[in-house]
């Protein structure tokens, strides 16, 4: 069952890819600039909306990447139970609450403790993943 929390993150991932198409194409024609005016374009060049949804989607293949390493370890070494989904899940939440925040506010206050838990969430599934794997003897 770990692949539902897994897909879920996939799939908000690519939410957030698709947020940032829209919103790069409204700055780019805001603009009024080609696709070649912005082949290089650095993040000052586009609108803040586009700049948001860029760092978002940025951010998305940074912690995460240690929740997708977890949840495989786990299905590799069949130590997947009741508390290593219902914290994929919990991590899923906490990362969908931070693309929110990051999306629309950016108010650090808020998108900053929404990070830390999934930051302390991605390490509880690597503590409980060890733990199991040293209990079974892998």
């Amino acid at each position: 069952m770990i692949i539902l929390p897994v897909a879920a993150q996939v799939l908000l991932t690519c939410t957030v890819l698709i947020i940032l198409a829209g919103r790069r194409l409204r700055s780019q024609r805001a603009q009024g600039k080609t696709p070649q005016d912005l082949a290089l374009a650095q993040r000052s060049d586009w609108e803040l909306p586009a700049q948001k949804a860029a760092n978002n989607y940025i951010n998305l293949f940074e912690l995460p990447v240690l929740f997708y390493a977890v949840t495989a370890f786990a299905l590799i070494t069949r130590t997947v139970d009741g508390w290593m989904v219902a914290l994929a899940w919990a991590f899923v939440a906490a990362r969908a609450v931070h693309s929110a925040v990051h999306l629309t506010t950016n108010i650090v206050r808020w998108r900053g403790p929404v990070f830390l838990i999934g930051v302390f969430i991605v390490v509880a599934m690597w503590v409980l993943l060890v733990w199991r794997v040293l209990q079974a003897g892998l």
